[in-house]
């Protein structure tokens, strides 16, 4: 069964999948060129991608050396509001 993502899981699915998308094309690789690199089918990127489906860390690992950047590249601006939880202990 999937599961629900709050919102911010969902912004940094989105912004993941973007800078995947930027390093991808910055390169000029396909999506094609990019799974194949990376030991993946074509569709497992598009839907990372596309914000829909967020890589376990082996997976990231591999789109960054398809990418050929440091792993943390793919993370470039992505941060989680613990905003919360300052809010509810306070």
């Amino acid at each position: 069964m999937a599961r629900r993502m709050d919102a911010q899981a969902v912004e940094c699915a989105h912004l993941l999948g973007q800078n995947l998308a930027d390093l991808r094309e910055k390169r000029d690789h396909s999506q094609i060129l990019t799974a194949e690199r990376a030991g993946l089918h074509r569709t497992e990127v598009s839907l990372i991608e596309r914000g829909q489906r967020v890589p376990q860390l082996d997976t990231l690992v591999k789109l960054a050396g398809a990418v050929e950047v440091d792993p943390c590249t793919l993370l470039a601006g992505l941060a989680w509001d613990l905003a919360w939880l300052k809010g509810a202990s306070g």
